[in-house]
């Protein structure tokens, strides 16, 4: 029954935490749902579990006589969620084709699905002895579908790493929709999947009840969850916010709040300030330090000697932008120049905002169309539709 009672718990927590995010208001509404709708699905092995374990621990015909191995298809649907939900989240402005990329990633969900048909197939009366006496956990089919989902689980989990340790490489803060999205939760989140899933493999190895797997499989998979309404709560409360758009940490903001406090007693004066702006910006063009993802402050602060206070005290003072806007911008006008010089007929979009030091594709286009009002889409066509009028015999 401690079994059945966790499981049922934790459904229920599921549940209400997939309502809660699916409509709390997020610049990342898409990317929300669908770790929503994860949840859900997680809700529903979890309630799968606890009514297996409950027919078991009762011994109940008619329960078991009701009972079909769903949790074995939902189990095979849990690692490709969250890859998909890590994609999404850095590729918001990206259009999936759902249809194509189901065709490939629904084909390990085909075996548990023709075992529920060849289950339902068989007399009840067998099905229930056969849950009874454990042959069910035995049979050659279902220890395939459970090896079947090790190897899914760590293909996807290696996925993601991969992912995000490719985004990290440009900080761990990515911004949506003039919001700062911090990602290094993320990194530990997928890093505890994979040690988690190593010492789920190590108990298997030493235990030979499948039904000791469930549980541990339920616990781990739990945990997981349990991690990311932790990380939810300690960014934002119980907003949800946290999920998908986070905001600074704490100590952040903090640090923000003691550098506008000892900029506010610099003594620069506004001629001092202007010429602060154009040395770095004589840097910058120089040196090219925006084409860099980890441009910094502390970097712009080296090549141009002088103090990251005076630096910062001078950008948020006298200019239009914050420090992240003032490199944006140098990064944008490059890619205006690369779109109008025609180098997108070597380079895709994606690639140009690389080139131009955007950590990437979503950050791109949506600081783009910030600065310019148009995507880089919109502007390489009208760059091509004035060319064509310049030039109308080419």
């Amino acid at each position: 029954m401690f079994i059945t009672g966790i499981s049922f718990f934790s459904g229920l927590i599921l549940i209400v935490f997939s309502i809660v995010l699916y409509w709390k208001k997020s610049p990342l509404q898409r990317v929300s749902r669908f770790l929503a709708a994860t949840f859900l699905l997680l809700a529903c092995w979890n309630f799968s579990i606890a009514y297996l374990y409950s027919g078991l621990s009762s011994k109940s015909n008619l329960l078991l006589s009701f009972y079909f191995p769903v949790d074995l298809i939902l189990s095979l649907c849990i690692s490709p969620a969250l890859y998909f939900y890590v994609r999404m989240l850095f590729d918001t402005n990206r259009q999936y084709n759902w249809k194509k990329y189901l065709r490939y990633h629904a084909l390990p969900v085909l075996p548990p699905v023709f075992f529920l048909f060849y289950f339902a197939f068989i007399p009840a009366d067998e099905r229930i002895a056969m849950l009874l006496n454990e042959s069910f956990d035995d049979s050659w089919m279902v220890e395939s579908i459970s090896k079947l989902f090790y190897t899914q689980s760590a293909a996807y989990f290696v996925c993601c790493l991969f992912r995000v340790r490719k985004q990290r490489e440009a900080g761990y803060l990515l911004e949506v929709e003039k919001q700062q999205t911090n990602i290094r939760w993320l990194m530990y989140l997928v890093l505890f999947a994979l040690i988690s899933y190593s010492l789920y493999i190590s108990f298997c190895q030493h235990e030979d009840s499948m039904r000791m797997h469930i549980f541990v499989q339920m616990c781990l998979i739990d945990s997981l969850i349990l991690y990311l309404l932790v990380q939810s709560v300690s960014y934002t409360g119980l907003s949800m916010q946290g999920v998908s758009a986070i905001s600074l940490s704490n100590e952040t903001k903090t640090r923000t709040e003691q550098e506008i406090q000892y900029e506010s007693k610099l003594n620069i004066t506004e001629t001092q300030a202007h010429i602060i702006l154009q040395k770095i910006s004589e840097v910058l063009e120089t040196e090219q330090l925006y084409l860099s993802k980890k441009c910094n402050l502390q970097q712009l602060a080296n090549y141009s000697e002088i103090s990251q206070h005076h630096i910062s005290f001078a950008i948020n003072n006298y200019s239009e932008y914050n420090f992240n806007d003032f490199i944006n911008k140098y990064r944008v006008d490059r890619a205006c120049r690369l779109l109008q010089s025609g180098q997108q007929q070597k380079l895709t979009l994606e690639a140009i905002g690389y080139e131009c030091g955007f950590g990437s594709r979503a950050n791109f286009f949506k600081t783009f169309k910030r600065f310019t009002g148009k995507t880089p889409a919109e502007y390489l066509a009208i760059q091509q539709s004035m060319s064509t009028s310049v030039n109308p015999g080419e």
